[in-house]
């Protein structure tokens, strides 16, 4: 499809539900807010702080997502699949919710300089399924959609996705004390609604789109991952995350059971990783020094790790493929189906409109 105007953008983004432009002032925001950060990707984790100043990044995230509440859109999800409905910006507002929380958890514990407060990991993690589940409920069941498994997308790319998911609710079920970690689950859920969004409006393609989520997921899937490392956890997580996702695709485990028992597992393999200090968030310093580096602090290993990580990472790689060939081949033979029952019924329909009786030539002769 051609690239919109400038003119189209603007006709097409900026609409009257939005009358005080509240909701696009933020959105704005939050994007140079998301570019400024990213340059900041490591050691100083994104320029974050326990002052004062993140949190008021923290609330604006935070209103963004509760604002996009003012738009109406289409009740059911369009066919295509990757336009915003209803029930995901619902979703969406919750499980941005979710990678925001953790970060308020997070700047309460350096800002009262607490120990690490991780039962609360498993209750935001609860939390979210219950309030996803009580936004699907609200929508009704007309209105209700599978978010991945109902896209328009190739089956392999539709279960990567899928498996991702499972990536980062184990990322927060982990939660590495580091704010850059859940921010990326941020930029990742609130980019996802504002690309669903130019989906919607007809203003980017389709597959085009679905692309550059599959980029944002990767990168996030780097970045958290070595986060993770930082405190030698990133075998470990990895590992729980694919036998959350083999055990929920695979096997149909009820998400709550499935949630509590990995809380358990996380608990207790938090500390068979090698549990190093953190380096201390840099202390606040002027907006405009950026890029000045935090000291560095030698990280001493306080734990012996657990040996048998690796073997069982292969083995959770191993299910996950498994798992995924099937999905797959179900997936592609739905698809085929599909395929030949829209072909016959576009024949059949060509025929019923053919006329039944002899033709003008025939009759004329």
């Amino acid at each position: 499809m051609p690239l919109p105007t400038l003119h189209e953008l603007y006709v097409k983004l900026f609409t009257t539900e939005d009358k005080f432009n509240f909701h696009k002032t933020l959105g704005i925001f939050c994007l140079l807010h998301f570019a400024f950060r990213f340059a900041q990707v490591g050691e100083r984790d994104m320029g974050f702080t326990s002052s004062k100043a993140t949190l008021v990044c923290i609330a604006v995230h935070t209103l963004l997502s509760v604002s996009s509440l003012i738009f109406k859109i289409p009740y059911k999800r369009i066919a295509s699949g990757y336009r915003i409905w209803p029930e995901y910006r619902l979703h969406s507002i919750v499980f941005a919710l979710r990678s925001l929380s953790m970060m308020l958890l997070i700047w309460v514990e350096k800002y009262y300089d607490m120990q690490p407060q991780h039962h609360w990991n498993a209750v935001i993690v609860i939390c979210t399924l219950a309030l996803a589940d009580l936004s699907s409920w609200y929508v009704g069941p007309n209105g209700r959609s599978n978010t991945i498994r109902e896209v328009e997308a190739p089956p392999m790319m539709r279960y990567a996705f899928s498996v991702m998911q499972f990536h980062a609710t184990m990322g927060v079920m982990l939660g590495v004390r580091r704010f850059s970690t859940q921010f990326i689950y941020v930029w990742i859920v609130q980019l996802n609604a504002f690309l669903m969004t130019l989906r919607r409006k007809n203003l980017a393609p389709h597959m085009g789109l679905l692309c550059t989520y599959g980029f944002m997921l990767a990168f996030g899937f780097v970045v958290c991952s070595h986060e993770a490392s930082t405190i030698g956890a990133f075998v470990m997580v990895n590992t729980l995350a694919n036998t959350a996702a083999v055990l929920r695709l695979g096997f149909r485990t009820p998400k709550y059971l499935l949630w509590a028992g990995m809380a358990a597992l996380t608990h207790v393999a938090r500390k068979t990783v090698e549990e190093v200090p953190m380096p201390p968030l840099p202390t606040p310093r002027a907006w405009w020094k950026f890029w000045a580096k935090a000291p560095a602090v030698p990280l001493e290993p306080s734990a012996e790790p657990f040996p048998y990580w690796p073997a069982l990472y292969a083995a959770s790689v191993v299910g996950v493929l498994c798992v995924g060939y099937v999905k797959i081949s179900v997936a592609n033979e739905y698809d085929k189906l599909k395929a030949k029952e829209a072909k016959e019924l576009k024949e059949s329909n060509r025929a019923s409109m053919e006329p039944s009786g002899p033709s003008c030539a025939t009759r004329a002769g």
